[in-house]
C-alpha cells in the first residue's frame, strides 16, 4: 500500500474545505504544481548523480537542510 504525499493530501483537504472558493482552488492547484515540480527535479537530480544515493544525499546536504 502506498501513502498519498502530504502535499497532495492537503490539496484534497483544501478542495473539501473550500469547494467553491477560488482561493481554495488556487491553493490546491499550487500545492499540486509544487509537488509535481519537486518530483521532476528530484528525478533529474537522481539521473544527474548516476542514481548513486550517497552522491544525491551529499548534493542535497551541500545546498542546505530540507524542511
Amino acid at each position: 500500500m502506498t501513502t498519498q504525499p502530504e502535499a497532495l493530501r492537503l490539496a484534497k483537504v483544501l478542495m473539501t474545505l473550500f469547494p467553491s472558493r477560488e482561493d481554495g482552488e488556487r491553493a490546491a492547484a499550487e500545492l499540486r504544481r509544487l509537488y509535481h515540480n519537486n518530483q521532476v527535479l528530484m528525478d533529474a537530480l537522481w539521473k544527474a548523480c548516476g542514481d548513486d544515493e550517497e552522491v544525491v544525499n551529499n548534493t542535497i546536504a551541500s545546498q542546505g537542510e530540507l524542511k
